[in-house]
């Protein structure tokens, strides 16, 4: 690759974080992070874990590009969702679609924030190929649900704040009331 000569490997690093939590989803005798590092070695070792765009997409702006010019299939992941409005502190909403069928009935169901980029939605080819991965892995049970920016996909925009990509208040916001009303739900993320 011409441009692993132009700039050092650790500009290409990624890290596998994992947040110490006394709620892990389980398979079995197994976490799911001991799978993530079973499957993926690469992910848990600093000097392995890299990754270089091929040269024709360097950087994202390419790959979105490509991914709804040459693999955007509307109809090829089909994943049904429930809408709700969650309406935040300040007076805010934003849409939340939760992936079905809903897992409510079992509190221990993992769950699944997902949230997608400034423009995009659940609705999204990326969003739902992740959804339905989640939904073919049955025996965690896990329960996903898709947060969107505030004003966005549908919803008006009540307050004079906007979504900005620096802005994290509305995902704690978010967070915080799932751990309200189910504390005994992980959150896997």
């Amino acid at each position: 690759m011409v441009y692993t000569v132009l700039f050092p490997k650790w500009w290409f690093r990624v890290q596998l974080t994992h947040a110490p939590s006394e709620k892990q989803p389980q398979r079995g005798s197994t976490t799911l992070l001991e799978q993530i590092k079973t499957t993926c070695p690469t992910l848990a070792d600093p000097e392995k874990a890299f990754y270089i765009p091929s040269w024709v997409m360097p950087n994202g702006d390419m790959q979105t590009i490509y991914l709804y010019t040459q693999h955007f299939k509307p109809a090829g992941c089909p994943v049904k969702f429930e809408r709700e409005i969650f309406v935040f502190a300040d007076g805010g909403k934003a849409a939340v679609d939760w992936a079905l069928p809903r897992r409510d009935a079992n509190p221990h169901s993992p769950l699944i924030i997902l949230i997608p980029g400034i423009a995009g939605c659940s609705f999204d080819y990326y969003s739902r190929s992740f959804i339905k991965c989640f939904q073919q892995q049955q025996s965690y049970g896990h329960q996903v649900v898709v947060l969107h920016s505030r004003g966005v996909n549908g919803v008006e925009l009540t307050t004079p704040i906007a979504f900005h990509g620096g802005m994290t208040e509305d995902l704690r916001e978010f967070v915080q009331h799932i751990a309200r009303t189910r504390p005994s739900a992980p959150l896997v993320g």
